[in-house]
């Protein structure tokens, strides 16, 4: 990426404002952007569509109701759960009586919420959303999972300084007005938690509408040198670490090379969902990088800083860090990789029942590489395919459903499988890896049919 910068300086010198990226993004000198951005006109900027780039990211409602009463609205009340006919629902089911099948392996009081999760925050105390009660691709912001390794600052909107710093020939400092008055960018990506697993039935993942301002023009304007490889990105909340027996106060940081920032196309997002961040979701910016888990996207940034290798702090070369075992030869070799891009992976979140016909409905993600299909299996059934309902960004999550019919009384298993373009397909199991991080296994649900 460091030589994209470089041929951008080259291009403005020769009087030409656009080229490509090696990735073969459109590159120009006052936008660079991926062409899957929706970007809005701020302070005379050129419109999405004077630029001649096609979007198609929409805003889509936000739903914060219950099951409870979306199922009084629908006028389907059945055994006290809900389903309403949304974007993931058949059509067949309008108008018809529908129930829920509960699933056997969730307790009745899970909620995903925690009492707390958000420092005590007024409405910010959910550290799982409860995929049972999905009703809309946009996670509404009170349901989307809370994570802070450091607590959570409360940083002053007034007096807030972004840096671009390092190895840049023009250092940058922006105040939350001047990222504003960057060209607006939506992005609607799934992200999850890595450490997200069947403990809390893998709901910690959500898909919200991030607004903000591109990464890569600002990083082009600060004119990464000619050695730059790395940017390191600082938050405000800070730390004691253990470091060789003695104690040091450290702001939580990650790291991502240049040329990963050319193939994902990071925002720096001031809102979510059209409202400004919560305190809990890194107000007043945070990184959002599609397609990678949720520890890359950096709450409550502070300070970008372009350097030659890469940063090794906690999050980079301690936690956050997946071992996983692969056979040779000559046995088995451990191998330790960061956390960074998103492993193909599915979730069946609900089972309805009209009559003697099931639906099986769920959803699936990845790093962003299109979904080739999801299947679904019950009991020791053979694998069939489910239906896909394709986002019109392949970083946001697919739904999936799939019809059966003719279950017998009593227990069953169901298991969903993700297979994506590249042919990475979730594992049966994880014999070989011995930390939680990334886990995408089969995840098996279980229902009792009466």
């Amino acid at each position: 990426m460091y030589s994209t910068f470089r041929s951008l300086r080259e291009a403005r010198a020769r009087g030409h404002v656009c080229g490509h990226s090696r990735s073969g993004v459109r590159i120009c000198s006052a936008t660079l952007f991926r062409p899957r951005y929706r970007r809005s006109a701020v302070n005379g900027a050129r419109s999405t569509s004077q630029l001649n780039i096609k979007s198609p990211i929409e805003r889509r409602p936000v739903l914060g109701v219950s099951r409870r009463k979306l199922l009084r609205q629908a006028g389907l009340v059945t055994v006290g759960l809900a389903v309403t006919p949304v974007s993931g629902w058949p059509a067949s089911w309008f108008g018809q009586q529908v129930t829920v099948v509960p699933f056997t392996d969730v307790p009745e009081s899970f909620t995903g919420l925690t009492g707390g999760a958000g420092g005590g925050l007024p409405g910010q105390n959910r550290i799982a959303q409860d995929l049972r009660d999905l009703t809309s691709r946009v996670t509404p912001t009170e349901d989307f999972f809370a994570i802070g390794h450091y607590g959570y600052p409360e940083v002053d909107a007034a007096s807030y300084r972004l840096q671009i710093m390092g190895l840049v020939e023009r250092p940058l400092t922006l105040t939350l007005d001047a990222l504003k008055g960057q060209p607006r960018v939506e992005l609607d990506p799934v992200f999850e938690c890595s450490g997200n697993s069947r403990g809390l039935f893998h709901g910690m993942v959500g898909n919200a509408v991030w607004a903000g301002a591109a990464l890569m023009p600002l990083l082009a304007e600060a004119r990464p040198t000619a050695d730059s490889r790395e940017a390191h990105f600082w938050g405000a909340d800070t730390g004691t670490e253990e470091i060789r027996g003695n104690e040091y106060e450290q702001n939580f940081a990650r790291s991502m090379s240049l040329d990963h920032i050319t193939e994902t196309g990071p925002i720096l997002a001031y809102e979510m969902n059209g409202e400004p961040l919560p305190v809990v979701h890194g107000f007043p910016v945070r990184l959002i990088v599609p397609g990678w888990y949720g520890i890359a996207q950096v709450k409550w940034l502070e300070r970008i800083e372009v350097a030659r290798d890469r940063l090794m702090t906690r999050f980079m070369a301690k936690d956050y860090v997946t071992l996983m075992g692969r056979e040779t030869s000559e046995g088995t070799e451990w191998v330790e990789t960061s956390v960074t891009h998103q492993r193909v992976k599915s979730v069946i979140a609900r089972v309805t029942r009209s009559d003697d016909q099931f639906t099986v409905f769920g959803v699936a993600w990845s790093d962003g590489t299109p979904l080739d299909r999801v299947e679904v299996r019950i009991d020791d059934g053979p694998w069939r395919p489910a239906t896909l309902e394709r986002p019109d960004d392949p970083h946001s999550w697919t739904f999936f459903n799939f019809d059966t019919s003719g279950l017998s009384s009593g227990a069953h298993t169901l298991v969903s499988r993700a297979t994506d373009e590249a042919g990475r397909t979730q594992p049966v199991d994880l014999a070989t890896k011995r930390t939680r991080w990334e886990n995408n296994e089969l995840y098996q649900r279980t229902i009792e049919v009466s």
